[in-house]
């Protein structure tokens, strides 16, 4: 779906009044570079939800920005290579992918907004109903060959399909038994990256009973709406709780040309955030653009997290702190990516 934000739908969602506070709260900028801007957002992506908010309720417009949204995207990879093709200015992207797709040099990427953190509850590891306690499952899992589905980045490369959810599990694991180690040398005879979306249907039509599925928001809800699948583990809790998921990622050579742009891009954007972080929006946005996934019952469950209106260095780092703990990212700088007005203190 491409959605495109109107004048004439922002003169119907805005008032004058409206208009005069969202001013009052923007950061000063000059003239923007350009008045376009092209957004790509993998399919059912709830990180990416006050992008849809600021179109709807003409936030993006009152500043002089036509927002385009491309969210037809399968994969975190698919938008990333979007961005690479000139099909989109801005992508939504996994933190654990970016840095990868960073860190290879297959991209020069400049973090613009940081974008979601994971409520508690939100991610969680899932099976099916076997009677077994829950550790004894998770045993089987382990001990069997790709017994843990996780959501995969796209790449179709085992060296960096990862995730920030399947390094929630990998880090969580040995808070449960402290034998239990997956790391970046044995981690493909543990792991299967499925893409998101077929996740629990690949759990519950298997006959295998030794599977699991990490499962995020908003897949999750729609998953213990739907399937008949009990709760593992909470991947939320421990050195995983409030866990930075992604943010919104554009070429750094445009990030430098577009300084404008993007300070009336931000501002706009923390606008939003702040409404999606009323509930009752939430809902409201889930239900108009995500489909059938996101139906009044799940919309209803679903355990939302929060929307950083600050880039902070200290909390996107806490990513790179756990991939470099699984021998994912060694060596890694990630003030390569941050903006110039990036925190870093320990203010949020």
């Amino acid at each position: 779906m491409v959605l495109t934000a109107s004048a004439g739908a922002a003169a119907a969602c805005s008032s004058s009044t409206s208009s005069a506070t969202v001013s009052a709260a923007m950061p000063a900028h000059g003239a923007l570079e350009q008045h376009q801007l092209r957004i790509g957002i993998p399919k059912g992506e709830i990180g990416a939800l006050p992008i849809y908010t600021g179109v709807d309720k003409g936030y993006f417009k009152d500043q002089g920005i036509d927002v385009t949204i491309d969210d037809s995207y399968k994969t975190y990879q698919d938008a990333l290579q979007g961005l690479n093709d000139g099909k989109v200015d801005l992508v939504y992207d996994d933190y654990v992918h970016a840095i990868l797709a960073q860190s290879t040099g297959a991209y020069r990427l400049q973090l613009v907004a940081e974008g979601y953190t994971a409520g508690d509850g939100s991610v969680q590891l899932l099976s099916k109903v076997t009677g077994l306690k829950n550790a004894q499952e998770i045993k089987n899992v382990f001990d069997a060959a790709g017994g843990f589905l996780v959501p995969t980045a796209g790449t179709n490369d085992a060296n960096d399909a990862y995730t920030v959810p399947t390094i929630m599990l990998m880090t969580s694991l040995p808070d449960l038994a402290n034998s239990f180690r997956i790391k970046l040398a044995n981690s493909t005879a543990h792991l299967k990256s499925i893409a998101p979306g077929d996740l629990a249907v690949k759990v519950t039509g298997s006959a295998d009973a030794n599977l699991a599925a990490v499962i995020p928001e908003p897949y999750y809800s729609y998953a213990t709406n739907n399937n008949k699948l009990v709760e593992l583990m909470d991947l939320t809790r421990g050195s995983t709780q409030a866990m930075p998921m992604g943010g919104y990622f554009t070429k750094q050579d445009f990030a430098v040309e577009k300084t404008n742009l993007f300070k009336a891009f931000t501002g706009a954007l923390n606008q939003a955030k702040n409404s999606t972080s009323q509930r009752a929006t939430a809902m409201t946005e889930m239900q108009a653009h995500y489909g059938t996934m996101a139906n009044s019952t799940v919309a209803a469950s679903i355990s939302f997290g929060t929307f950083p209106t600050t880039v902070n260095v200290a909390r996107v780092d806490r990513v790179l702190t756990l991939m470099q703990g699984l021998d994912l990212a060694p060596y890694y700088n990630i003030d390569t990516m941050m903006p110039p007005d990036a925190l870093r203190g320990s203010g949020s």
